[in-house]
């Protein structure tokens, strides 16, 4: 009597799922002859009879079996055949699979990436497999309109831009004018920049006040909303098939090209030069970008967008770094990889110099990918991660004592009075006491580990608020990240804009230093 047992060979859980037998209960098999298929988190397998008899299956198909379980006998006599038949200890059972164990067969893992599928939307217990994907990606199709644009893709712990819930009037260009755009997009790149501002509002675009859209460029989407501020450089090439919509304050560099189609750009973003976001597939219908406010994106970024990526808020993505969203290459019928997945970067995470984001990657918030790395799984949130392939190394931060941010306070004074200094200005010697600072343009500047109100007219940097500032006097909270009261003119703006190059950024936003002392 032979067996047919799952082996944990190249297995990653306990379990795996018997997909499907390939040969009836009680038939004669042939040693060699694929009876059954397997599937695990990582292949899916064939397993063949071990000789030839015939075949008692213990399990029933669909069903999860934990590995080094005997899933069939073959039965090489008539007397083996009649033992197993009556033995009634082996009759087909079906074990539970875990209520929280979520397990998925690779070609349900592959199925989902082809069409931006968030498996999280699956509820179901034990192995997902190929036909439940099939099931969710069925349902979607099923609802009509816009309301959906990421395909059920998690946005847990990604703040989306605000005009990410627009509705499909606001902003809409008259049809002719676009079709006319389209046709004879030369024309409208020679326009003056002010007279480009002023067409698009004039067929109902929604542009804001002091919007620049510079020399040469292009803006064209059947949608079009621009907030107050935005700035978009020479050059440039907006072009969506259904939407783009940019926040407040958000600069983007000289020959920046946005290709896809919807675009959810933040409030707050600046990018630099030569920035892309499109690539092959830009018009499929999953090809939805998001950007969150306060993004950096640096110059010769890349970003794919065939299938949806998000981009969180304040995600630094730096300069020449990679997101692609699909590979090329050989066929998969001869067994090379073709994948297609959309690439989530949550809120506050960093992507290094000239690092590559495979598709299907998920970087955690405030998660670190250090530069040059080649990232091709998901990084949790909180970590440091490098190499190629990128593993997880450490922490991307670490815990700092109040004392050691006193002593970081009281230096990030120092470095600023310095740096006045070495700009030419005025400055007054820094005082040595509990409050350290010193006074430029007739402005006090000091830290205090803790804001009263006693403390007079001044910009001051604290780590605590005890009491809201009286008239005449601005806080710049550095722990909650937060200014509160109006005073302050040129000297606060200068000392946002300080903090904000050592990684803090203060609310009220959007904001951007146009001028001052640096």
């Amino acid at each position: 009597m032979l067996e047919i047992i799952l082996t944990r060979e190249d297995a990653n859980t306990e379990f795996a799922l018997l997909a499907e037998w390939l040969v009836e209960d009680r038939a004669e098999v042939q040693q060699g002859q694929p009876v059954c298929v397997v599937e695990t988190t990582k292949a899916t397998v064939e397993i063949e009879a071990p000789g030839a008899g015939t075949i008692v299956q213990l399990f029933e198909d669909g069903v999860e079996v934990e590995l080094g379980k005997t899933v069939a006998y073959v039965a090489e006599s008539a007397d083996e055949l009649a033992s197993l038949e009556q033995d009634s200890e082996r009759e087909k059972p079906a074990p539970k699979p875990s209520a929280t164990d979520r397990k998925v067969t690779r070609k349900a893992v592959e199925l989902a990436e082809r069409h931006g599928v968030d498996l999280a939307a699956i509820e179901k217990r034990g192995f997902i497999t190929e036909k439940d994907v099939e099931e969710l990606i069925a349902r979607q199709k099923a609802t009509p309109g816009r309301g959906s644009p990421l395909a059920g893709l998690s946005t847990e712990n990604v703040t989306l831009p605000t005009s990410f819930d627009l509705d499909e009037s606001t902003g809409a260009l008259d049809p002719s004018f676009f079709d006319r755009l389209r046709s004879d997009a030369l024309s409208f790149r020679l326009l003056p920049p002010d007279e480009k501002v002023a067409i698009l509002r004039q067929y109902g675009a929604q542009v804001g006040d002091g919007v620049l859209l510079g020399e040469g460029s292009l803006v064209a989407a059947p949608q079009i909303v621009i907030e107050d501020g935005v700035e978009i450089g020479p050059g440039a090439t907006i072009r969506c098939e259904e939407i783009v919509a940019i926040g407040e304050s958000s600069q983007f560099g000289a020959d920046f090209e946005l290709l896809c189609r919807r675009a959810f750009l933040g409030a707050g973003i600046w990018a630099g030069r030569s920035i892309r976001f499109g690539g092959g597939g830009h018009r499929d219908p999953w090809a939805v970008l998001t950007v969150g406010d306060l993004a950096f994106v640096g110059d010769e970024a890349f970003v794919n967008v065939c299938r949806p990526v998000l981009i969180g808020r304040e995600v630094f993505l730096t300069m020449r770094s990679l997101i692609v969203t699909h590979n090329v290459g050989h066929s998969l019928l001869e067994g090379f990889e073709n994948r297609f997945a959309p690439v989530v970067l949550e809120d506050r995470a960093q992507v290094g110099l000239g690092a590559v984001i495979y598709a299907g990657c998920r970087i955690g918030a405030e998660a670190i990918v250090a530069s040059n790395s080649y990232v091709t799984g998901d990084i949790p949130a909180g970590a440091f991660a490098i190499g190629v392939p990128a593993k997880v190394t450490g922490s991307s931060s670490h815990k700092v004592s109040r004392a050691r941010q006193v002593e970081l306070a009281r230096r990030m004074v120092d470095e600023l009075h310095e740096l006045l200094v070495l700009r030419g200005h005025e400055v007054s010697a820094i005082g040595d006491d509990d409050a350290r600072g010193f006074e430029v343009a007739g402005v006090r500047v000091l830290f205090v580990p803790s804001f009263t109100d006693a403390v007079p007219e001044a910009v001051v940097l604290t780590l605590e608020m005890k009491d809201e500032p009286s008239e005449g006097v601005a806080v710049l909270d550095l722990l909650e990240r937060k200014v509160h009261g109006p005073g302050g003119g040129d000297v606060l703006e200068s000392v946002r804009e300080f903090c904000r190059k050592r990684g803090i950024r203060f609310e009220p936003g959007p904001w951007r230093y146009r001028s001052g002392l640096l």
